[in-house]
């Protein structure tokens, strides 16, 4: 590894603020940089809106609002758990511009830790982070998968009825079409990137008008806003609300998780340290807006709620734009978009891909040098992304059972969560400002692990718990037995720049973000 040197042979390194490029930083934490630096603010919104797929996501993922909250699942059952991750946003977004390093949290949980500890903490959260992803690709192909299945059950009238093995097939065949995109140039990545997020967009302010105007043709009457805002049922297998509530919001942990993607591609981005977390902040706020705007759309125009509950496709929400639309409309459009969310998802692989080759460049991985090897024409971690579409396919084939859904969706959850929550609890101990903020984000974080560990019945055994506590497990055990040439992050390097930059652990790099969006927002910026 390099870094750059001063008359003393110290490695320093400039700060990524004031506007000029990161390459320094990167260069300053000891890399060589292997990317080129294609993506701006605007692509990685696109990128999260892209992978989000924000209408199709909640017709896959809404039957939990509506079977453990009925209508205030759809309203306040989206609205409690976005303000609740807030603080989640900031704080990545704070981590990520004083350290905008494709690693993501298992770096800045390294960098965070003490010195002693960070060796042990990069291999773990290293190792655990690599397998999580897996689970997290698999659920977000598992889902559009779901959503191919049920568009096709419509537009054959009901002919097909995809079982769960057909589900699992044409989850595996999605993941390998992602694996092919990724043989394209990183330049035309980007420009698939905000073609996919264009249409999505428009497809969900075009949907929100549309689905009213049909319901008032129909002569059919909206639901109060009372009932929407104010109607509570749980018609779940869980009698107590205190379960219930939390498990309405698991829709929006699903739907909603995607705006960290702009951290995992902050090499690839230009002048990271600011554009990459105010990607992070607005398409946050984006998607919350949008997916808000959806679930309303949904509750007004659900004039018989029982009948959404017991629907018998377990996917009310498609039967809802049916029963208004019509079978071809519908499937078309269906069709249409499921091709688009397809093609957008190409992008989970690779901001999976780039932090799994980011931990093999710190040497963590077998045969490391194979795996962080980004190719010259592409620009891109193939080898990473090879690795991951393997270990995917494994964990689709450990969901093969009639609690598929709920395994592969709160694997993806949990260990999501965890991984967030150890730089956040970390960050506590690194410095004064802005700790607050950290601490609400362990505190939410830990809310929503701890309720997501709930089986969606009494009856059902905790599978999901066990499998993310198995891989946790075998990343700590890996630490102890396959670790010894592991030689984690150059914290002489780090400790270097962070004298220099007085970013990493005090949170200026983000406070300078804030300041820099309000003198924009005056007419001061240029």
């Amino acid at each position: 590894m390099s870094a750059q040197q001063e008359d003393d042979g110290k490695p320093r390194s400039p700060t990524a603020t004031e506007g000029e490029s990161v390459e320094n930083t990167i260069a300053a934490f000891g890399y060589e940089p292997a990317y080129r630096r294609v993506f701006g603010k605007i692509a990685g919104i696109c990128i999260v809106i892209a992978l989000a797929a924000p209408l199709g996501a909640i017709m896959v993922s809404g039957s939990y609002q509506i079977i453990f909250a009925g209508y205030w699942g759809l309203s306040w059952g989206w609205i409690i758990p976005n303000v609740m991750m807030i603080p989640q946003v900031i704080a990545v977004a704070e981590l990520c511009s004083s350290m905008p390093v494709n690693g993501g949290f298992y770096w800045w949980a390294a960098a965070l830790a003490p010195p002693r500890s960070s060796r042990a903490f990069a291999f773990i959260t290293g190792w655990f982070n690599a397998l999580a992803v897996a689970t997290s690709l698999a659920a977000f192909a598992y889902s559009i998968a779901v959503g191919m299945s049920q568009t096709m059950t419509i537009a054959t009238d009901g002919r097909f009825v995809g079982t769960l093995a057909e589900v699992m097939a044409m989850s595996m065949a999605i993941v390998s079409f992602w694996a092919l995109i990724m043989l394209l140039r990183l330049e035309t990545i980007n420009i698939v990137m905000m073609i996919t997020a264009a249409f999505l967009f428009l497809s969900c302010l075009g949907f929100m008008i549309a689905l009213p105007i049909t319901h008032a043709q129909l002569h059919l009457p909206f639901t109060s806003a009372s009932s929407v805002f104010g109607s509570f049922k749980n018609s779940s297998d869980w009698p107590q609300d205190g379960i219930a509530v939390p498990y309405c919001f698991y829709a929006v942990l699903f739907v909603n998780s995607t705006w960290t993607s702009p951290a995992y591609v902050a090499e690839e981005t230009r002048d990271a340290a600011r554009q990459a977390p105010r990607a992070i902040v607005e398409s946050f706020a984006w998607t919350s807006l949008i997916g808000f705007g959806c679930c309303l759309v949904f509750a007004f125009c659900i004039n018989d709620l029982d009948a959404a509950i017991a629907d018998p496709t377990g996917y009310p929400l498609f039967t809802v734009l049916t029963d208004h639309w019509g079978q071809k409309p519908t499937s078309a459009c269906l069709i249409i978009s499921i091709a688009f969310a397809t093609t957008g998802g190409s992008g989970f692989l690779l901001t999976m891909s780039t932090q799994v080759a980011a931990f093999a460049r710190d040497g963590g991985l077998p045969y490391s040098s194979l795996l962080s090897r980004v190719h010259k024409r592409t620009s891109m971690p193939v080898n990473a992304a090879l690795l991951l579409v393997f270990l995917t396919y494994l964990f689709l084939l450990l969901a093969l059972n009639e609690n598929a859904s709920d395994i592969v969706y709160s694997m993806a959850s949990i260990s999501s969560l965890i991984i967030w929550i150890t730089p956040a609890a970390l960050r506590l101990f690194a410095g004064i400002d802005g700790w607050y903020i950290h601490l609400l984000a362990v505190l939410t974080s830990s809310y929503f692990l701890v309720t997501r560990c709930i089986p969606p019945s009494a009856d059902t055994p905790p599978v999901n718990v066990v499998v993310v506590l198995v891989v946790l497990g075998l990343s700590i055990a890996a630490y102890f037995f396959a670790s010894k040439k592991f030689p984690g992050l150059d914290l002489e390097a780090l400790e270097a720049w962070r004298h220099e930059s007085r970013e990493c652990g005090e949170g200026g790099g983000f406070a300078q973000v804030l300041r820099q969006s309000a003198v924009e927002g005056t007419g001061g910026g240029k």
